[in-house]
């Protein structure tokens, strides 16, 4: 490789000072352990337990929400970090005061940080808010364009590395560590340089990205980031766990035959031929999906690492194509089989009449929400007082916007930032019930 070629330092990518503060690194608890404990203890973590991964408002208890996906996605995590560590200290690129284990950790921590800023009912929330926005061009005569796509291409990426860094509501972040923060940067871009809506950051931490970036020394490349190498971990477990876990989701919920990961995954993993194994097709259908599911994340977590190994260079030196990723780099092996069936499956998993009629009336719920907490939001900055925003700012709690002052040029976009924080914060259920309570059907 040419020597002008610049190139991330590992030194740097797994540093373990704070943003924001640094309170040392005293104790049993490593840096990264430190940021594991702050992010589960988190009421940002515990109120994952009530917000959608696919199937909204479930009552069946054997369905994912947010955080037993967010736990699952850890412990892939963690794996596929130890992995990379053992392949790094092999290599002689680890610091000498970090274990492979502290890699496990700095990208444990991500993943169980990297839902905490989706907003309630899954996907279909992010959508609600987005196509909210799109439809009222008046909100924005006082914001500039590229304020304006903060909240026209909402996304929680953006809004969980928002919640970590102290600058979302009310001002209570966790500061965790860099390295922390870069394997949490799956979209180092803002949203107005955002491809398919997908963005890590809001205008209101561009300048903590600045500093960020340098700690990490990520590259700079066309108005945006190198990607943290590590964020190629937390994204491969987050593949690899959602779409498994969807698919058992949709057996789970009747939407797929109960033979069908047996039928699409036995053969690829080995086990349709089987001695050991032979009982497998006439097991319980949740006892067979338990061994499936176990079979293929163990695989495709060591395929990941090893395309991790492969493509180590490109994405050591930020050339990694920005719109692949490791899992869609698999030809032929299980990462490969999973994405495949995950697509021909997908229409059929997102597009169930349930879910449907659900994410549709979360649309609306939404929608709701948004018309009565931003409809005289221009009124808090431009000296016009408003009933309507005192009664605002007592549901959201006045505190959330003591520091905002009309003086600020970019008042009003810090105001609906603050109103976003609160709704994208929501649980299913508080957002439904304050929607119903708006509407005037229930106290």
């Amino acid at each position: 490789m040419a020597s002008d070629v610049l190139r991330m330092d590992w030194s740097r990518l797994l540093e373990t000072s704070r943003y924001g503060r640094n309170d040392g690194n005293t104790g049993i608890r490593s840096p990264f352990q430190k940021d594991i404990d702050r992010i589960i203890f988190s009421d940002h973590f515990r109120r994952l337990a009530r917000k959608t991964q696919v199937h909204p408002l479930n009552e069946n208890d054997h369905i994912h929400s947010r955080l037993t996906h967010s736990l699952e996605v850890a412990s892939v995590g963690k794996s596929l970090g130890e992995l990379i560590g053992v392949y790094l200290e092999e290599k002689g690129e680890l610091p000498e005061a970090l274990q492979p284990t502290d890699v496990g950790e700095a990208v444990q921590a991500a993943c169980l940080a990297h839902d905490i800023g989706n907003p309630p009912f899954g996907h279909s929330g992010e959508e609600a808010i987005k196509d909210w926005f799109k439809s009222k061009h008046d909100i924005f005569r006082h914001i500039g364009p590229e304020y304006e796509a903060d909240f026209t291409r909402f996304d929680g990426n953006a809004m969980a590395v928002r919640i970590l860094l102290s600058t979302g509501f009310q001002r209570i972040g966790m500061s965790p560590t860099y390295a922390v923060i870069g394997a949490l940067l799956k979209y180092p871009w803002p949203s107005f340089k955002a491809a398919k809506d997908k963005f890590s950051y809001f205008q209101t931490e561009a300048e903590a990205m600045e500093k960020v970036a340098d700690t990490l020394g990520l590259i700079r490349l066309d108005g945006r980031y190198s990607r943290p190498p590590l964020a190629y971990l937390t994204e491969a477990a987050d593949d690899i766990c959602y779409r498994i876990i969807d698919i058992e989701d949709g057996t789970e919920m009747g939407i797929l035959d109960e033979q069908f990961m047996y039928d699409r995954f036995a053969r690829a993993l080995g086990l349709d031929s089987s001695g050991r194994y032979a009982w497998l097709p006439e097991a319980h259908f949740r006892q067979r999906n338990s061994v499936l599911r176990a079979k293929l994340i163990s695989e495709a977590t060591q395929e990941a690492a090893a395309l991790f190994e492969v493509y180590y260079d490109e994405i050591m030196t930020g050339t990694f194509d920005v719109k692949s990723s490791l899992m869609e780099k698999s030809v032929t092996g299980i990462c490969r089989t999973i994405h495949d069936v995950y697509e021909q499956t997908k229409g059929t998993l997102f597009l169930s009449r349930r879910k449907a009629t659900l994410e549709l009336g979360a649309q609306n719920a939404l929608g709701r929400l948004l018309d009565q907490t931003m409809a005289d939001v221009d009124k808090f900055c431009h000296a016009r007082q408003s009933g309507l925003n005192d009664k605002i700012k007592a549901l959201i709690g006045p505190e959330a916007m003591d520091d905002i002052s009309g003086e600020d040029s970019h008042c009003q976009y810090k105001v609906m930032m603050t109103i976003v924080d609160y709704i994208s914060g929501m649980t299913d259920h508080y957002a439904t019930n304050l929607c119903r309570k708006l509407l005037g059907l229930g106290y």
